[in-house]
């Protein structure tokens, strides 16, 4: 438990520095490849490139322990789901393992594995007492909840809007904004690639709506960065 509760503490600022942006970079290079549409392609690259902007931004402030959580929340909890199911996929009747274990599994275990380490050296050392304030970022994601819950469902909401939370509980409300906007960031380009490569006049009314929102909170979240600049 104490290797647990001090494994923050083995790596100096600069050390972990270092870590993260090697993270960022492999995050990066991993998720370069995929659609040859450009609009979706770009879709799923702006949010990404926001939320490690908000990652590396943490890191360079002095709120390690927020960095590492959002990247561990956002990023890596699906290479946690997948070592373990890797590890519990042997069978006595083969005597093997009937998951692969490839080299992407296995260096995402590692970054999951020191992540979470990280998190629960924090948790255990008291460092997650930050509360929200009554900043307007509070009441903007507020609304971007209600938003997420009736577009992607209460889990779907939940996963959107706990980084911002995380920054928010760490004095970051620049990077809070942030990581809202991460949250709709592919609206404009999924719209466009519906322009121009789908039919618009197919989409339901709640697309529209969705979509109007999804404007909206990019239009407030521009604002709000311009106000905060950076914490």
């Amino acid at each position: 438990m104490n290797f647990i509760k001090n494994f923050k503490s083995l790596f100096s600022h600069t050390i972990t520095t270092v870590i993260i942006v090697i993270i960022a970079a492999y995050v990066l290079l991993t998720n370069l490849g995929g659609s040859g549409n450009i609009w979706l392609f770009l879709a799923g690259l702006i949010p990404l490139l926001l939320v490690l902007f908000a990652v590396l931004g943490l890191q360079l402030s002095n709120k390690s322990m927020a960095s590492h959580l959002i990247l561990l929340i956002t990023l890596f909890l699906g290479a946690g789901r997948a070592l373990l199911l890797a590890l519990t996929s042997f069978d006595f009747s083969s005597f093997s393992f009937s998951g692969t274990f490839t080299l992407e599994l296995i260096i995402n275990s590692i970054i999951f594995i020191y992540l979470a380490l990280v998190v629960l050296s924090g948790l255990l050392s008291g460092e997650f007492k930050g509360g929200l304030g009554s900043s307007p970022v509070v009441i903007s994601a507020v609304i971007a909840f209600i938003f997420f819950f009736f577009r992607d469902g209460f889990s779907g909401a939940v996963l959107k809007i706990f980084p911002p939370v995380v920054a928010l509980m760490f004095g970051s409300p620049f990077f809070a904004i942030v990581l809202l906007l991460a949250g709709v960031a592919d609206v404009p380009f999924r719209f466009l690639d519906v322009v121009f490569n789908g039919n618009l006049l197919e989409s339901p009314i709640s697309y529209f709506l969705f979509t109007a929102f999804a404007f909206y909170l990019i239009y407030g979240a521009i604002l709000g960065l311009l106000k905060y600049k950076k914490d």
